[in-house]
């Protein structure tokens, strides 16, 4: 993934060489198309001239021989001095080499030809074997021959010939001009477009009929000569063509500058030279170019310098809370008073801030730790006491049921005893025999009763302290409740900031798209802060992804902390219901002691009677009835001592089976107390990632 700095120098010089382009190559194209204009307008000029000028240089001996005819078609000619009238008439022009008249008889059959300068043909001259002659027979009107030899001068020469007719319209002959190549070469050979370019005039075929060179005239071809031009043979009319990009690298124009014979001026050169300004603008603006591009990147490595570096702390301070280690006495240092410098403020700001909070919640921490040890340590005495006051069930429950079996045989020996009485005159011999084991039995069941009531004083002082240690444990889980409510405060408190911190990053993408939306008002010249202000979205949207990663640790904690709420809920609950189940057992223990307290003293009262029956058996006859009397008594009461042992059996059963019961709550108060401790380490773990 590319850094900011590489976007942002990557951008700017993007941008720079755009603007470059933008600049530099409309102004190629203007330059090119108005050199091309200017190009084709010079060509349309030269043209133009150079068709003029045919035409001015034609039309002078196209006057002369349409004068000649005229005069030789209405008079009678001396030989002598029609040649000096010839003489006089081409002198008006240098270009002009001579005047000349034949007519209708062939020179061989008598005919007469007037020259100018003098000359005569020789006498097998046959005038109808020339081109010109038959040409001007031909035609109706004036004509311009193809180049050919002409005879007296030895010079290459074009004619300028009209035949004669006379006023009947007989065919009166030819009168003809002939004009020397040469000048016509001279007319066309300063029209050049270019240093290196050449003029010529062609014609149709493509012919020359003007060139430096006198040998290429009627026997060379244009075509031939530069065949990468071929394919421009037929584009050349009475509009002037051009072309500055032929092939083969040339540039050509030409124009048809006389109709009747199809002459054509053509001027071709290399389109090089055309084109060699433009050539060194090109190179200008490319070196320009260049310069420019090289000071843009130390300018883009420079301002982008100035835009990361700020960034780039602030990214390893978030990417360093990201990590888990965070340092929280980090501070940026803020240098400037833009965008950049107003995140580093608010990052500082929060920083601060979430110091605090994290400085405060580790301070719970600690005092959690505390509590959550005397929880523990609470919940083991718990489990202590109630298994010492299971162990005194135990022992109570084996005492109470050797009890009842003493009872029961209380019972049979006082009912034997009420047998006796029935036969005591019959068997008041074995009385004191009977009277004896009585008085032992109910000496045992008094130290049974002793013992009983020895465990059952034991007991209610094991429950005494086991009150009070419920009561401990309960107000030592009130205060653990208080401090666990603190630290779900302190936690809402942490929800806040991250949510202070997710309203900054939303702040921050605010600003990034108010930034890029400024940035896409101020078109091209926004484009390189429209690459910021993504970046900068980018990190708002980093620090929204880091704020939902601390909120998600923070809900974390929060489930965590409402699970040891819900634990010590659960375990004051139990305190509670710890606390009523040894109320309820404590009175038990209370209606046993009074129950035993009463069998105590009625068999005291049995040990009384029985002493004073073994000793005074003469008034045990004298009162068998009171005995009898007093041995209802004393089955009434056994059978509520036989009822009181039921009672307390049954009532050692619930307290047994409760005591079990307050047994699983100590084990469930153990576990719960061990969840509340591993919830409270693993808050320290994720508060002590944070240095403050």
């Amino acid at each position: 993934m590319k850094s900011i700095k590489s976007r942002l120098i990557l951008g700017y010089t993007a941008i720079v060489t755009f603007s470059i382009l933008l600049i530099s190559v409309p102004m190629l194209k203007t330059e090119m198309a108005e050199l091309t204009g200017s190009v084709q307008r010079e060509a349309a000029l030269h043209m133009e001239n150079a068709s003029d000028s045919i035409h001015s240089f034609l039309s002078t001996p196209s006057r002369i021989v349409e004068a000649v005819c005229l005069y030789v078609s209405r008079s009678d000619l001396d030989l002598k001095q029609t040649q000096d009238d010839f003489d006089d008439l081409i002198k008006v022009d240098s270009s002009l080499a001579a005047l000349y008249y034949a007519d209708e008889v062939p020179v061989k059959d008598g005919g007469t030809f007037y020259y100018s300068g003098g000359w005569m043909p020789a006498p097998d001259y046959d005038q109808y074997t020339r081109s010109w002659f038959t040409d001007a027979q031909k035609a109706s009107g004036t004509l311009i021959t193809e180049p050919y030899l002409d005879v007296p001068t030895q010079s290459l020469v074009t004619s300028v010939v009209r035949g004669v007719h006379y006023p009947d319209g007989t065919f009166g002959g030819v009168v003809g001009i002939d004009i020397s190549l040469k000048v016509m070469d001279k007319m066309v050979e300063d029209i050049r477009l270019s240093k290196g370019g050449k003029s010529y005039i062609i014609d149709k075929n493509g012919l020359y009929l003007t060139n430096e060179d006198f040998g290429k005239i009627q026997k060379a071809n244009f075509f031939d000569e530069y065949p990468a031009l071929a394919k421009y043979k037929g584009s050349f009319g009475k509009e002037l063509f051009i072309e500055t990009k032929a092939n083969g690298g040339y540039y050509i124009a030409g124009q048809v500058v006389y109709d009747d014979g199809g002459w054509i001026l053509v001027t071709v050169g290399q389109s090089s030279e055309i084109f060699e300004g433009l050539k060194k603008d090109v190179i200008l603006i490319v070196t320009m170019a260049i310069v420019s591009l090289v000071l843009s990147l130390v300018i883009a490595f420079f301002i982008s310098s100035k835009i990361v570096t700020p960034i780039k702390k602030v990214d390893g301070a978030v990417n360093q809370i990201a990590s888990g280690n965070a340092d929280l006495t980090q501070r940026l240092e803020v240098t400037s008073g833009d965008e950049v410098g107003s995140l580093g403020k608010g990052f500082n700001n929060f920083m601060k801030k979430l110091q605090s909070i994290i400085a405060d919640v580790k301070a719970s921490k600690d005092k959690l730790n505390i509590a959550g040890e005397d929880m523990d340590a609470a919940a083991q005495d718990t489990a202590t006491a109630i298994t010492q006051i299971i162990a005194n069930i135990e022992s109570v429950h084996r005492q109470i049921v050797n009890q009842s079996a003493s009872v029961e045989e209380t019972a049979g020996a006082v009912n034997q005893i009420a047998s006796n009485i029935e036969s005591l005159e019959r068997m008041i011999e074995t009385q004191s025999s009977g009277v004896s084991q009585a008085s032992a039995a109910v000496e045992e069941m008094i130290g049974n009763i002793a013992s009983v009531n020895q465990s059952v004083d034991k007991m209610a002082s094991s429950f005494q302290s086991l009150r009070t240690d419920a009561q401990t444990g309960f107000k030592e889980q009130q205060d653990m409740n208080e401090r666990i409510q603190q630290i779900e405060q302190q936690s809402a408190m942490l929800q806040d900031a991250n949510m202070a911190i997710s309203a900054i990053a939303e702040q921050t993408n605010l600003l990034a798209m108010n930034a890029a939306i400024e940035a896409a008002h101020a078109g091209e010249a926004g484009k390189g802060f429209s690459v910021v202000a993504d970046e900068i979205r980018k990190l708002s949207e980093t620090s929204t992804s880091q704020s939902k990663t601390i909120g998600e640790q923070l809900n974390n904690i929060k489930d965590s902390i409402q699970e040891v709420v819900s634990a010590s809920a659960q375990s004051s609950r139990a305190f509670e219901s710890v606390a009523n189940r040894i109320q309820d057992t404590d009175q038990l223990v209370m209606q046993i002691k009074a129950a035993m307290e009463e069998q105590n003293s009625g068999s005291r009262q049995i040990s009384d009677a029985l002493h004073t029956m073994n000793d005074s058996t003469i008034e045990v006859r004298s009162a068998s009835s009171e005995m009898s009397a007093g041995n209802k008594a004393i089955l009434d009461e056994i059978q509520l001592l036989q009822n009181a042992t039921t009672a307390m059996k049954e009532s050692m059963d619930e307290m047994s089976t409760g005591a079990r019961k307050i047994n699983d709550t100590g084990a469930a108060l153990s576990g719960i107390a061990a969840q509340v401790k591993e919830s409270i380490v693993n808050i320290g773990g994720q508060i002590d990632q944070f240095k403050v």
